[in-house]
């Protein structure tokens, strides 16, 4: 059996139709998806969902909460943490199973722990001179499937990431004209990938989801909760994460749902808590300088289809279709799946 584990970054499931994306639609006919989508870690951003996917393993533990991690005391970039955890990837490498990898934000490669991937692209931590890069300089869509073609991807666990639609979501927002194309694009960039995986399709379960999704962001200010912790003296620590924000130290909830622009707060453990914003707002110390973001709860939505040509296929659809996947859910599935 080969296990593909395909990831459209900010793809948000209520765009999976058979008109603005008949690419994944087909594979929701083929196989079937989740009704309401899957659902993210609780502050839904790429990189700490993204190590969540290849481990199974939330936050509590990993200290891997959102974009940046709080580990050993201190913020840290999440992708310079890793993940913390076991992974997919180690566990092939101990089975002496075969694992590539391709995605097209390079920092995922170390969030992911994919560096022990048999066979990764981009091949190091930079993306090779020459490569079609997107507004933000993280790969196009098409020079991942450029790359996808020329790898060997006969192996037990592949992984795909496509990265456009997440910043094109940043850059326009979810209600713009660019983004409903970007949509149009995506798709067919993910069709080429099927495509490539057809050769052995009857022996494929294809995982097909996105980390998170986006909202619109149109309030000229910020939330900016490091000021007021520092104004206010509470003896915290905050990292701001888009529409979310997390908050370390003692301070008691009601504090922070206070502070103007912040609709809720929760407590993530003893010392942890996560904020976000009212809707339309984003945590920052500057104005807002992109029209989309994500991080609240608003932005847990994800894509979850499973498909393939393998004889498991239906049952595990139809599971995904009564019981709503997490983040969690796909590491633990894809390892039963491998036996690993």
């Amino acid at each position: 059996m080969r296990v593909v584990f395909s990831i459209l970054d900010a793809m948000p499931p209520g765009v999976v139709t058979p008109t603005s994306t008949p690419n994944l639609w087909a594979q929701v006919v083929e196989g079937g998806r989740a009704p309401l989508g899957g659902l993210s870690l609780p502050i839904s951003v790429t990189y700490s969902n993204h190590a969540a996917f290849m481990t199974g393993v939330g936050p509590e533990r990993t200290g891997l909460w959102g974009n940046a991690a709080w580990v050993d005391g201190g913020f840290m970039p999440t992708y310079d943490a890793g993940p913390r955890a076991t992974t997919l990837f180690d566990r092939c490498k101990d089975a002496d199973r075969r694992a590539v990898v391709a995605v097209g934000d390079h920092k995922l490669v170390t969030t992911m722990g994919a560096n022990v991937a048999d066979q990764t692209w981009p091949p190091t931590a930079e993306v090779p001179k020459g490569t079609k890069l997107d507004a933000f300089g993280y790969v196009a869509d098409s020079a991942v499937v450029e790359a996808d073609g020329g790898m060997d991807l006969d192996a037990d666990l592949v992984v795909l990431h496509l990265n456009e639609p997440d910043t094109t979501l940043h850059v326009h927002g979810p209600q713009s004209r660019e983004f409903t194309e970007q949509i149009g694009r995506s798709d067919t960039a993910y069709g080429h990938l099927v495509e490539l995986l057809k050769p052995r399709w009857n022996d494929t379960v294809l995982i097909t989801v996105s980390d998170h999704q986006q909202e619109q962001i149109t309030h000229p200010e910020s939330v900016n909760l490091r000021g007021a912790c520092d104004q206010q003296g509470w003896g915290a620590s905050v990292m701001h994460d888009g529409t979310a924000a997390l908050i370390v130290g003692d301070i008691e909830p009601e504090v922070v749902r206070a502070v103007e622009g912040v609709e809720g707060v929760t407590r993530a453990d003893e010392q942890t808590l996560i904020a976000w914003t009212e809707p339309g707002r984003m945590f920052s110390i500057r104005a807002p300088r992109i029209k989309g973001n994500h991080g609240s709860p608003r932005g847990r939505p994800q894509v979850a289809i499973i498909s393939g040509g393998h004889e498991v296929v239906p049952a595990l659809a139809r599971a995904i279709e009564v019981d709503q996947p997490t983040t969690l859910s796909w590491a633990p599935l894809i390892q039963r799946l491998l036996g690993l």
